[in-house]
């Protein structure tokens, strides 16, 4: 049952990324921006997530490979959690943001500071989404290079994350910084009015 259910969200993901890119391209809206960080750093971010997302594909496929330890219901359970709660973030976040989802910083002035929905709860719910997917991937298959992948992902997302914030700042100057004041980088457990 849980390969079963890994296997429909990991395709649920690919179809969402799928579906970003298709409506970008529909509605002839970049995409992506302006790395935040050096290039190669960049580029190796998106390898690094798409290999734990390649772990979870093969556990919702049933392919075994050399694990740390073998499938723990409770800790199947916790994954699963983390899993569904990852995914859902990101279709919500990536919903709020509509036309301003970009990967990298945004040259245009079309763009919103986003502050309400789940952005009153984290600076980055996009990226929370996928931490909490990245790091179920490593639960439900415990691998030496899974853990290795997602560690430099969130290493090399949590520099991203920074430069954004000072692109952000330099844009939107005293608003973002207030804003910053109330809610935290990753999860604020106490919810402040916008």
């Amino acid at each position: 049952m849980v390969n079963v259910i890994v296997l429909i969200v990991t395709l649920i993901l690919f179809l969402l990324v799928l579906a970003i890119v298709l409506r970008a391209i529909v509605k002839r809206q970049p995409i992506i921006g302006r790395p935040p960080i050096p290039v190669v750093f960049f580029i190796l971010a998106k390898i690094l997530v798409m290999v734990n997302l390649s772990f979870l594909l093969m556990r919702g496929l049933n392919i075994s490979v050399d694990r740390i330890y073998r499938s723990i219901p409770v800790i199947d359970g916790i994954a699963i959690i983390l899993l569904i709660l990852g995914t859902l973030v990101l279709i919500q976040s990536t919903i709020q943001l509509n036309k301003d989802l970009i990967f990298g910083l945004s040259d245009s002035e079309g763009h919103h500071l986003q502050t309400k929905g789940l952005y009153s709860i984290s600076r980055h719910p996009f990226y929370l989404g996928f931490i909490f997917i990245l790091f179920s991937s490593c639960l439900l298959y415990p691998s030496y290079v899974n853990i290795l992948a997602f560690l430099g992902a969130w290493l090399i997302h949590h520099f991203i994350m920074i430069s954004e914030e000072k692109f952000l700042e330099s844009v939107y100057g005293k608003e973002y910084r207030l804003y910053k004041k109330r809610v935290k980088r990753y999860l604020s457990l106490k919810y402040t009015k916008p």
